[in-house]
C-alpha cells in the first residue's frame, strides 16, 4: 500500500510539473459593445492555428472575466469567443517564449441576429455553448479513442461525472434520462445509450433541466433539478444492432459463455440473452440487464446486488448473487415496440438458476458482568435456486391529455437449501457450556403476481399536474423446513434432540394506491396534495410435526403450531405549500396518518391496533442550503408480531410480540450542495438527527446452559445523529490529461438500549468512516486510481456490567490501466484489508490481487482476447466484524479463489447498415 501511494504521489507531481513547464496564461474581460455590460458564461476557446486543434477553453465568469491557463508558447494560436446572439470574435495571437501572461484587456462583442451555427467554421466550433437553460457540447472538440463509447465521451466534458456504475452527474445534479435526437432511446435509460452508442456517432451533447420533474414540482430547488441529456447524432445513424457474445475457459474447470443481442429499427427493439459461468459473477452488468436487456422499458420491481458483481432482479438471479462458490446460468428475451403514436407495448421472459456451496466460520463474543460468552459456529451450505419471470407492459393515450401505463408480472421461484451448523458455546469462567449439531433441509416454492398501474393527465394550465398509481402484490409461498438438532450441555450434563418439520404457508396481499396533485397558484407559490392508501392482508399458517415410527412427519405439535391472519389499512393524506422568493424557499406540510390492523390467531385472543397521527413537515431553503423536518411512523415488521416460538436453532429461541406499537420518528436535517463550474469543484455536506419513540429492540435472556431467548419490545429515547461530507476537485489539462481528488466522510452517533436478563442499559455507538481517492488519466493511455478508507467503531455503556468496545480496520484499493498502442491493454487491481482486532483463527489482513492483459483487434476494435488471473496471491476471503448491543461478531466465509481465464469477446455495434444478406453479423 505504501508503494502504491509513493507511485501515486510521483505521478501526480510529474503531471503537474509537466503541465506548468513552457506554459502561459491568457486573460481578458468580455463586454457588450453596445451597453458595456459584462458578458458571463461566454465560451473562450484557444485553437492551434496550424491544424485547428483545441488546446483549452473556459467560460467567462459573472463579471465577464476569463483566464485560460496552460497555453503553449512560441506557436501561432487563434482565440474564438462565442456568445448566443453575438457575432463570433476571432483573433490570431502568439505568446512569446518567456512570456508568462498575455492580457488582452477588454474585448467587445457585437450583437447579431444570425444563428451561431450558421457562421461558425466547423473546425472552429466552440466546445461549449450556453443557451438559456441548455448547455451544448461540441463532441468533436473532445478527443476519444477509436473504440470509445458515449460514456467515455461524457467523462471528457467539464462538469460531467460518470461513476463506476455508469451513473451520470452534471454540475452536481443527477441525469435521469438520455434522449437521442430528441426521442426516447430504449426507454430513455441513462445507461443504454452511454454504454452502447459509439462516441464517433455523436455530433452534439445537449444538457437541460428535466421539464417533466419541474411539472410535478415547479419550485424545486435549483440544486435538486434532475438533468436530461439529448444526443444529436450525425446523419445516417438511425437503425442498427448492438450487443456482445463471449466465451472463456481456464484452469480449475473455470469458464463462462454468453450472448446479449439487441436489434432496433425505428421504434422496435428485440433483446435476447443467455449466459453461464462458475466465476461468482453476473454474466452481464446491472446496466446491461436493466438497459440493454430491456428491463427498464418493460418495467420491473426490485433489483439487488451483493457488492461483488452479483445481480438479482425480481427474484431472478443473473449470476453471483449469494454466498460461496456459485455456478450461474440462464436466459431470456425482451420485445419492445411503439405500435402507433398512442400505444407502446413490451413483453419479456427470463429464467435464472444458481447452484452454490458455502462454508462460514462465525465467532460471537458477548460481554456482560465479569463473563465473556463465546459462540463459535461452523456452517456448511448447499443451495439450488431456479426462477422464472414473465412480464409485459402497455402504455397508451386514451385521450389527447390522458396517458396510462400498466405493467403486470408473474414470478415463479423454487429453492432447495441444505445446511449444517456446528455451534460451540463457552464461558470465560465455566469453560465449555454446550455444543450443537443442526441439520436443516429447506424446500421453498413461491409464486408472485405484481401489477403497476399509472395514470397521468396533462393540463393546459402551466404548473398544474396530477398522477395516480395503483400497485398490487400477491405473494404465495410454501416453505418446508426439516430440522434435526442434537444438543449436548455440560453444566450440568444433559442431552436434547429436536427432529421436526416446520411448514410455513404464507399468502401476502398488498395494494398500494397513491394520488398526487400539484398546482402553481402564483409564480412563487405552489400547492401540493397527495393521498396514499395501503391495504394489506397477510395469512400465515405455521404447522410443526414430529416424525412417527416410520419417519413420516405426521404428529402435530400444538405448542409450535399457529394460524395467523393480519388484515388492515394505512392511509395518509398530505397537503403542503411552497413559497419561493429570490434565493429563499419555504414549504410547510401536514399529514394525517390513519392505521388500522386486526391480528387474529388460532390460539389466543385477537389484537386490534388503531392509530391516528398528525405528522407535520417543512423544508427551508436558501441558495445552496436546505433545512428539512419530517415526522413519520412505521408499523412493526410481521416477523416480530406472530407470538409463536421459532426453535429452528434450539440454542437461540425467538418469540414474537403481538403488542408491539408503531415507531414514531422525528427527523431534522441540514444539507449543502454546490458545484463550482468555473473551478470544477463539487462539495456537499449533510447533518441529520432522528429521535424514535416506540422503536423495536430485542430483549434477551441467557440461561446457565447458554441458551438465548429473545422477544421484541418497544423502547423510547432511541436517537441517531449522522453526517455525510463529500468533496471532489477535477483538473482537466491539455492533451486530455485529467486528475481528480475525491474525499468523503460519513459518521454517526447512535443511542439505544441493551436488554439482557432483565437488566436495561443505555449504550452508544460511534461510527466514523473517512475516505479519499485520487484518479489520474493521461489521455486514456495510462490510468491510476488509488483509494483508502478507514473505519472506526466505538461503543460504550451506561452500566458497568458491559465493557466498551473499539473496532478499527483499513481498506485500500490500487488500480492501474496501461494501454500499449492501439491494441494492447494491461490492467491490475489490488484490494487490501487490515483488521488489527481480528480474533485468533481469523485472518488479520489479506490481499486480493487481480491482473489482466487484453488484445483488441478486428475491424473497429470489436474483438477482445483477454487473459485474466483472479486472486493472484490466493488470499481472497469474505470477512467482516460487527459491533451491536453487547456483542462483537467476526465472520469469515468462503468465496472463489485463484484461477486464470482466457476469454474472447466480440462487441457488435452496427449502425446505419442493413442487417442480413451480405451484411453479415460477424464480419471478421
Amino acid at each position: 500500500m505504501k508503494l502504491s501511494l509513493l507511485i501515486l504521489i510521483f505521478c501526480t507531481l510529474f503531471i503537474f510539473s509537466k503541465a506548468q513547464s513552457q506554459r502561459a496564461i491568457i486573460q481578458g474581460v468580455l463586454i457588450d459593445a453596445k451597453t458595456a455590460q459584462a458578458m458571463p458564461y461566454a465560451t473562450v476557446s484557444i485553437f492551434r492555428a496550424s491544424d485547428t486543434t483545441l488546446i483549452s477553453y473556459r467560460l467567462s465568469d459573472e463579471k465577464g472575466g476569463f483566464k485560460v491557463a496552460a497555453v503553449p508558447v512560441g506557436i501561432k494560436l487563434r482565440i474564438i469567443i462565442t456568445y448566443m446572439g453575438f457575432t463570433i470574435y476571432r483573433k490570431a495571437l502568439e505568446v512569446q517564449n518567456g512570456q508568462q501572461l498575455l492580457d488582452l484587456g477588454k474585448l467587445s462583442l457585437i450583437t447579431s441576429a444570425v444563428d451561431l451555427t450558421e457562421v461558425t467554421i466547423n473546425a472552429e466550433r466552440p466546445p461549449v455553448v450556453v443557451r438559456k437553460d441548455t448547455i451544448e457540447f461540441n463532441a468533436a472538440a473532445f478527443k476519444t479513442l477509436p473504440d470509445a463509447l458515449v460514456e467515455d465521451l461524457l467523462r471528457k466534458l467539464p462538469g460531467v461525472h460518470v461513476d463506476k456504475d455508469g451513473n451520470i452527474m452534471v454540475n452536481g445534479r443527477k441525469v435521469t434520462t438520455i434522449y437521442v435526437d430528441g426521442k426516447e432511446f430504449f426507454g430513455g435509460d441513462v445507461h443504454i445509450a452511454s454504454k452502447n452508442l459509439p462516441a464517433n456517432t455523436i455530433d452534439k451533447i445537449q444538457v437541460t433541466n428535466d421539464k417533466e420533474a419541474l411539472k410535478f414540482n415547479p419550485l424545486m430547488p435549483e440544486a435538486d433539478i434532475p438533468q436530461v441529456i439529448n444526443l444529436k447524432l450525425k446523419p445516417g445513424i438511425k437503425k442498427g444492432m448492438f450487443g456482445k457474445v463471449y466465451a472463456g475457459a481456464g484452469v480449475k474447470n473455470k469458464g463462462e459463455a454468453g450472448a446479449l443481442l439487441n436489434f432496433f429499427r425505428d421504434t422496435t427493439q428485440i433483446s435476447i440473452l443467455g449466459y453461464g459461468n462458475n466465476l461468482n459473477k453476473s454474466s452481464f452488468s446491472f446496466t446491461d440487464i436493466r438497459s440493454v436487456g430491456g428491463f427498464n422499458r418493460s418495467g420491473w420491481g426490485n433489483a439487488n446486488g451483493n457488492g461483488n458483481g452479483g445481480l438479482s432482479i425480481d427474484k431472478v438471479s443473473f449470476g453471483g448473487y449469494g454466498n460461496g462458490i456459485m455456478t450461474s446460468s440462464g436466459g431470456g428475451g425482451n420485445f419492445n415496440t411503439i405500435i402507433n403514436k398512442k400505444v407502446d407495448f413490451s413483453l419479456n421472459y427470463f429464467y435464472g438458476a444458481v447452484v452454490s456451496d458455502y462454508d462460514e466460520l462465525r465467532n460471537t463474543q458477548q460481554l456482560y458482568s465479569d463473563t465473556v460468552l463465546t459462540s463459535l459456529q461452523n456452517t456448511n451450505q448447499h443451495n439450488n435456486q431456479y426462477a422464472h419471470l414473465i412480464g409485459t407492459r402497455i402504455g397508451f393515450d386514451i385521450a389527447p391529455k390522458l396517458h396510462i401505463d400498466f405493467k403486470p408480472q408473474l414470478i415463479f421461484v423454487k429453492e432447495n437449501n441444505d445446511q449444517f451448523f456446528n455451534l460451540n458455546t463457552s464461558s470465560s469462567i465455566k469453560g465449555t457450556l454446550s455444543t450443537s449439531d443442526n441439520k436443516q433441509d429447506e424446500r421453498n416454492n413461491s409464486t408472485t403476481f405484481m401489477s403497476w398501474l399509472k395514470v397521468i393527465p396533462t393540463f393546459t394550465k402551466k404548473g398544474r399536474s396530477m398522477f395516480f398509481v395503483d400497485a398490487l402484490t400477491v405473494d404465495n409461498s410454501k416453505n418446508n423446513l426439516y430440522n434435526l438438532i442434537q444438543n449436548s450441555f455440560f453444566q450440568p450434563p444433559a442431552q436434547s434432540t429436536v427432529n421436526q418439520l416446520r411448514k410455513n404457508d404464507v399468502v401476502d396481499t398488498r395494494n398500494f394506491i397513491m394520488l398526487v396533485y400539484s398546482d402553481l397558484l402564483a409564480p412563487s407559490l405552489n400547492f401540493s396534495a397527495n393521498v396514499t392508501s395501503n391495504y394489506f392482508k397477510n395469512k400465515n399458517d405455521l404447522d410443526t410435526f414430529f416424525p412417527d415410527l416410520f419417519d413420516q412427519y405426521v404428529i402435530g405439535v400444538p405448542a409450535l403450531t399457529q394460524d395467523y391472519e393480519r388484515t388492515g389499512h394505512r392511509a395518509d393524506a398530505t397537503a403542503g405549500l411552497k413559497w419561493k422568493l429570490n434565493k429563499w424557499s419555504f414549504g410547510p406540510g401536514i399529514t394525517l396518518a390513519v392505521f388500522d390492523a386486526k391480528n387474529v390467531f388460532s390460539t389466543g385472543s385477537p389484537v386490534n391496533q388503531h392509530y391516528r397521527l398528525l405528522l407535520p413537515s417543512f423544508d427551508l431553503g436558501y441558495n445552496i442550503f436546505n433545512l428539512t423536518y419530517k415526522r413519520n411512523f412505521s408499523e412493526p415488521a410481521l416477523a416480530n408480531i406472530q407470538p409463536i416460538i421459532n426453535n429452528t436453532n434450539s440454542l437461540f429461541i425467538r418469540n414474537g410480540n403481538p403488542n408491539l406499537k408503531p415507531a414514531v420518528s422525528n427527523s431534522l436535517s441540514l444539507g449543502v450542495r454546490k458545484y463550482d463550474t468555473k473551478n470544477l469543484l463539487t462539495y456537499n455536506f449533510n447533518v441529520s438527527g432522528t429521535v424514535i419513540d416506540d422503536a423495536t429492540i430485542l430483549s434477551r435472556t441467557i440461561n446457565g446452559a447458554a441458551v438465548q431467548t429473545t422477544i421484541p419490545i418497544n423502547a423510547n429515547g432511541i436517537w441517531t445523529l449522522s453526517n455525510n461530507l463529500g468533496f471532489q476537485k477535477d483538473w482537466k489539462m491539455e492533451n486530455n490529461r485529467q486528475v481528480s481528488f475525491i474525499a468523503s466522510n460519513s459518521s454517526s452517533l447512535n443511542s439505544s438500549f441493551v436488554m439482557l436478563n432483565g437488566m436495561k442499559s443505555g449504550f452508544r455507538t460511534l461510527n466514523i468512516r473517512p475516505a479519499a481517492e485520487v484518479r489520474v488519466n493521461l489521455n486514456d493511455k495510462f490510468e491510476l486510481n488509488q483509494s483508502y478508507t478507514f473505519t472506526h467503531y466505538h461503543s460504550n455503556y451506561e452500566s458497568t456490567e458491559f465493557s466498551s468496545q473499539t473496532l478499527n480496520y483499513h481498506d485500500a484499493r490500487s488500480e492501474v490501466i496501461y494501454r500499449l498502442g492501439q491494441h494492447w491493454v494491461w490492467e491490475t487491481q489490488l484490494d487490501y484489508r487490515y483488521n488489527p482486532n481480528a480474533v485468533p483463527g481469523l485472518l488479520q489482513s489479506y490481499y486480493k490481487w487481480n491482473a489482466a492483459m487484453t488484445y483488441v483487434f478486428l475491424k473497429g476494435n470489436r474483438g477482445q482476447l483477454k487473459f485474466a488471473v483472479n486472486d493472484i496471491l490466493d488470499q481472497n476471503v469474505l470477512a467482516s466484524r460487527m459491533i451491536r448491543e453487547n456483542l462483537i461478531e467476526d465472520m469469515q466465509g468462503s468465496t472463489i479463489r485463484r484461477y486464470g481465464l482466457l476469454t474472447f469477446t466480440y462487441n457488435i455495434r452496427s449502425f446505419g447498415d442493413k442487417i442480413g444478406g451480405r451484411n453479415q453479423l460477424f464480419k471478421f
